[in-house]
Parts: structure tokens; C-alpha cells; sequence
């Protein structure tokens, strides 16, 4: 059977392989670029992966609900090449896309459920057997499980216990937890005058030419990233071993109503290009929609606190990232003026974490210093990239 592979994509450093959770497409349907395929399930997230050209979809080489290691073909097309593994020499025979429908478990029967549904009922204490599968025969996906935990009474407390965690509080829960068990974490704190950044914002903004409005954190996020241009030694994170990134990346926290989301962010040097995707990717986030793009690898996060008018936060790090800065809001300070008296200025609290396995102190204190020169000099921000 002759045809291009779509492959299984490698969506973070750490991943390896990754469930079928459903296919969206069937032999012979013909895709668009942007079309989603298939719905990717690891112990993290579901991802949506998209059909990156036009194309026909062949036949599906594996079944929803099946897993597979990364780079493995999982369907033939017409499309472009996408990398990862060859056709196999003898293709196992087309799997039938099922559609979803409700199927209860029969008693004695296995439970079939995905890694992360499987994951999510553990931590938002939810048992298997009460949830009715929406998957391919049945089997249990993620949403099957939150739909379940949206319609369950809050446990009632105890003397030794309070409200048990749920649902996506659940998951946030197990990764600080394992961030703060497994990272070594430092802080260095500086404070960045603010002004001049503000005015600059001020005057882009009323530009009427602008493409676009920039937001505070879009400019801090374009600041980071020149940092870790010139930084490139900060431009990795630490997986058994120091493992370099080759291309610049922010994650953004966002507050979303089941908790913080934190999409990953490509840097690729326009201002007002960057802040067109960060606002696509927090949108996403809101809406719990985030799709494969908004994974991915990124040395640094930030989680801007600023706007709810907390003078300072101490960032706890993503246990896939080395960084995490956290920002507060701008406050009245006096600073000395150049005849020596004291002047009044608005700056920000800036919180670096750091991951010392990668960096030691000095190092980092350079990146920060070099984050709040570009705050205070704000013009860097709309300069060529290099």
C-alpha cells in the first residue's frame, strides 16, 4: 500500500510515546491544512494533532485507543512528508475509525481507559467503574472523567483532610509537587524601572499605523526572549543532563477556571507577531482548547501577577522548564536623580526561579540583570532581531 506517513509527534522532551485517543478523520476523506486528525492523550494533555497541508487520508495504521511510540506511522496520506518513520515494509490492515458512542462495561470486563483518563479519575479520587465511556468501545478518555467529576458532590471534610483535589486542580497539584521535589530551586529578585516601558507601550499603542495593541506581559515576554538570545547558555533545561534548546520559547501562565494553564510560546523576533500568538495561545488555554502548537519545549516561563496588584510573587518552576519569573505589579519607589536628590519612579518586582543543576548564582543574576536593562531601555524590544 503506498502512501506518505503521518506519524506520531513528539510533543516535549520527556515524551516517548502517546494514545490514539480518537481519530477524526476516515479512509478516504480529504483534509485540509489546519484539519484536525487525531486526538493525542499523554500523562500530561490532550493534544489535537493538525494536518499541516492538504491532503487525502489512505487508510488509519492504528486504532483509537491503541499506543504507539513516537515517530511510529499511524496513518498513510497524500500530504507532504512530515519526518519520523518510514512506512512499514508490511502495513498492519486498516483500522475502521469507530465513532463515539456510550458503552457500559460489562461486569468482569477490564476497564479500558487512556493513561490520562486514567490519571485524572486518580486524582480527582473518581473510580473508574462510575464513569461511562465515550471512546471506541467504550473506552474511557479525559473528558469522560471530567464530565463525571463536574457532576460529583465536593467530598465531605474530615478532621484530618479538607476538600479533596479534583479534576484539573488535581493534575497542577502533582506537578508542583514533583517540580518542588525534583528541582533545586534558587531565586534572584531585582526591581526594573518601569516608566519607560510604559510610555513606549503607550506610544506604540496609539499608533493608529500599529498592527496591534501590546499588552505589559507581551513586552516582558519579547524582553525574556531577547535575554535568552544573548544568554544562550540559559536556553536549555535539565533532563538527566543538560539538553540545549534550539529555538527560544516562552511559557505563559495563564488563570483559566480549572486553574493555571501554561502554553508554550514561540519567540521569532517581531514584537507584534509574538504578541498575535501569545494571544491566540492564552484564548486557547481559557477555553481549555490548547492544540499540539501550544506544547513543546521552553527553558522559561512567566506568570505576571501585576495585574491583580501584588507587589511581588516567588514562582514555583514547570518540571519541564529551568526557569520561571515571576512579575508584580508596578509601585511608586524614589530612586536618586542625577543632583543627588530622590526622584519618584514606578518599578517592577522581578522573581527569577531557577533550576541550579543548569545555572549557579552569578550566572543567573546576569540573565535577570539583563532582562531588567531591556525593561529599563525598553527601545531593544522593537529593535531588529539578531
Amino acid at each position: 500500500m503506498h502512501g506518505v506517513p503521518i506519524v506520531m509527534p513528539k510533543l516535549g522532551l520527556t515524551m516517548s510515546e502517546g494514545l490514539i485517543a480518537e481519530w477524526q478523520v476516515q479512509p478516504g476523506d480529504e483534509v485540509t491544512a489546519g484539519q484536525i486528525l487525531f486526538v493525542v492523550e499523554t500523562d500530561k494533555i490532550s493534544n489535537e494533532i493538525e494536518a499541516p497541508a492538504p491532503g487525502r487520508i489512505i487508510s488509519l495504521l492504528v486504532a483509537a485507543g491503541e499506543t504507539v511510540p513516537v515517530g511510529a506511522s499511524v496513518a498513510l496520506w497524500t500530504g507532504p512528508t512530515q519526518g519520523g518513520a518510514p512506512p512499514p515494509a508490511e502495513p498492519p490492515a486498516p483500522a475502521t475509525a469507530e465513532k463515539p458512542a456510550p458503552v457500559a462495561p460489562q461486569p468482569g470486563d477490564r476497564i479500558r481507559a487512556t493513561p490520562f483518563a486514567r490519571r485524572l479519575a486518580m486524582l480527582g479520587e473518581i473510580a473508574l467503574s462510575d464513569v461511562v465511556g465515550t471512546g471506541p468501545r467504550g473506552r474511557i478518555q479525559a473528558r469522560d472523567v471530567q464530565a463525571r467529576l463536574d457532576k460529583a458532590p465536593a467530598p465531605q471534610p474530615t478532621p484530618n483532610a479538607g476538600k479533596g483535589p479534583r479534576d484539573l486542580r488535581a493534575l497542577i497539584a502533582a506537578r508542583v509537587s514533583r517540580a518542588k521535589a525534583e528541582i533545586p530551586h534558587f531565586y534572584v529578585t531585582a526591581d526594573a524601572e518601569f516608566d519607560a516601558l510604559a510610555r513606549l507601550r503607550g506610544a506604540l499603542n496609539a499608533d493608529p499605523r500599529a498592527p496591534r495593541k501590546l499588552s505589559v506581559t507581551a513586552l516582558l515576554a519579547t524582553a525574556v526572549a531577547r535575554a535568552l538570545s544573548a544568554h544562550p547558555d540559559a536556553n536549555a533545561v535539565w533532563r538527566e543532563g543538560l539538553v540545549r534548546l534550539d529555538r527560544i520559547a516562552i511559557g505563559i501562565a495563564v488563570d483559566t477556571p480549572g486553574g493555571v494553564m501554561a502554553p508554550i510560546v514561540p519567540f521569532t523576533g517581531g514584537v507584534h507577531a509574538f504578541a498575535d500568538a501569545l494571544d491566540g495561545a492564552i484564548e486557547r488555554a481559557r477555553l481549555g482548547r490548547l492544540a499540539a502548537a501550544d506544547t513543546g519545549d521552553a527553558a522559561i516561563g512567566i506568570s505576571n501577577v501585576g495585574m491583580f496588584g501584588v507587589r511581588a510573587l516567588t514562582p514555583i518552576i514547570d518540571p519541564d522548564q529551568a526557569f520561571m519569573l515571576g512579575v508584580g505589579a508596578p509601585h511608586v519607589a524614589f530612586r536618586l536623580g542625577e543632583n543627588g536628590s530622590p526622584r519618584p519612579v514606578q518599578q517592577v518586582t522581578l522573581t527569577l526561579a531557577c533550576d541550579h543543576r543548569l545555572i549557579d548564582g552569578a550566572a543567573a543574576a546576569r540573565f535577570l540583570a539583563d532582562i531588567v536593562a531591556t525593561v529599563e531601555h525598553p527601545l531593544r524590544l522593537v529593535a531588529p532581531w539578531r
